[in-house]
């Protein structure tokens, strides 16, 4: 990129070569110390750009190579600056131009994060806010490392960050801490509970008192295995002792689900006509360029922007938006019994699927359907196998008050 402006400050010229020598007059050219870019051979001919001081040089490689060179283009400051020498007042509207135009590239007007998946983006960019970094403030201002440590600082759930400043614009790198799985505590003194109501099916216990057995019907919250194991039982009493219940309790559940799946629908029929709105967004302050009075009585609103730039990272704050009117005409579609019957069930299966996890059974999924004059009931009933226990805690002066099970009687 620096070698592009460069070679426009200077001023080069694009040339054609032909003749039966070309590879030669390169050599020349190349020996003599006359640097050549964009080199492109087109049939015998090539074309190439050179600068004009190097364009002057290969006058000599020419006429000892007999190769013919043509100009056909002229790119550079030096030429419009011949072109427009008499106009003083273009060169200075010139002039302040490129004035605002650095003045411009020496704040940040974008900043951009990437990498964050679990943390908000507007979380951050609120953050960075109070911290001082966002669009308008002097580049100079911002040290890059202060702002990793304090991104590093002030959210746990940050790994790793890398802040790097290019042009007007700031780009923030970012690794997220890998989620910690969940850890049972296997030393708290817990029950199992039904989660659900249902018909117990299996139970494997591997920890804790089993209280039900396959066939019975438990109603939530019921105790499926208690954390209470008796150690001891004799005539001294009764020596207990509290654990952490583990058992996979599994039972036949009951979902009743209800859908009510229209008859009619509507298709959107574009008419072609179509209105646009022109504005600007500069330093976060609208300004409508072009109003129009919008008459359509049903219509698509699409909005489209574009930051400007001049180069990949030298963004100007300036936004402009484009918001486009689409008219169309709603057009009222019927569907049969049938369609609106398969759609229902597609619904209702998708509702089930939501409410149950992967290792579930479904049983059986019986749907009744109820049509009325807009629309078709659908009401399933779903029966199914899946795992109903969950762990719930013991209260702790269950535990201090049966301590070992021992008679703490006064007996004196």
């Amino acid at each position: 990129m620096f070698l592009s402006v460069w070679n426009y400050l200077k001023g080069y010229v694009t040339i054609e070569v032909s003749g039966f020598s070309v590879e030669r007059f390169m050599n020349l050219a190349s020996h003599k110390g006359i640097y050549l870019w964009d080199i492109q051979r087109n049939k015998a001919k090539v074309q190439m750009k050179v600068s004009i001081a190097g364009f002057r040089l290969l006058k000599n490689c020419a006429k000892k190579t007999k190769c013919r060179v043509r100009i056909i283009e002229k790119k550079g400051w030096p030429f419009i600056a011949h072109r427009y020498r008499k106009r003083k007042v273009m060169g200075l509207g010139f002039l302040v131009f490129f004035s605002i135009l650095y003045l411009l590239s020496s704040f940040v007007w974008v900043v951009e994060i990437k990498g964050n998946q679990r943390i908000p983006t507007e979380e951050l960019i609120k953050a960075l806010n109070g911290y001082g970094l966002k669009p308008g403030v002097w580049k100079n201002r911002i040290n890059p490392t202060n702002i990793e440590d304090f991104l590093m600082s002030d959210f746990d759930d940050i790994a790793w960050t890398a802040v790097e400043i290019k042009g007007t614009k700031v780009t923030i790198e970012l690794t997220e801490t890998v989620i910690k799985p969940e850890i049972i505590d296997q030393t708290t003194p817990c029950d199992l509970v039904a989660e659900k109501t249902g018909l117990i099916v299996s139970i494997a216990t591997r920890a804790g008192t089993p209280k039900v057995k396959p066939k019975d019907v438990v109603q939530k919250g019921d105790v499926l295995v208690s954390g209470e194991l008796i150690v001891k039982q004799d005539e001294e009493g009764t020596v207990t002792k509290y654990v952490h219940a583990d058992a996979e309790v599994k039972a036949k559940t009951r979902y009743e689900l209800t859908y009510d799946q229209p008859l009619t629908y509507i298709v959107k029929q574009y008419t072609g006509e179509i209105k646009k709105q022109y504005s600007l967004n500069v330093l976060d302050k609208k300004v409508n360029l072009f109003n129009p009075r919008i008459s359509f009585q049903n219509y698509d609103k699409i909005i489209s922007s574009k930051q400007l730039s001049l180069t990949k990272y030298l963004v100007l704050p300036i936004e402009g938006i484009v918001y486009e009117y689409r008219e169309f005409i709603p057009v009222t579609h019927k569907r049969t019994l049938e369609e609106a019957k398969k759609l229902a069930e597609e619904e209702i299966k998708k509702r089930l699927m939501v409410q149950i996890d992967k290792e579930s059974k479904i049983l059986s999924n019986d749907i009744q359907f109820y049509p009325y004059e807009e629309f078709i009931r659908a009401k399933a009933v779903a029966i199914v196998i899946e795992r109903i226990d969950k762990p719930q805690v013991i209260d702790r002066r269950k535990i201090i008050n049966g301590t070992e099970g021992k008679n703490t009687a006064n007996t004196d």
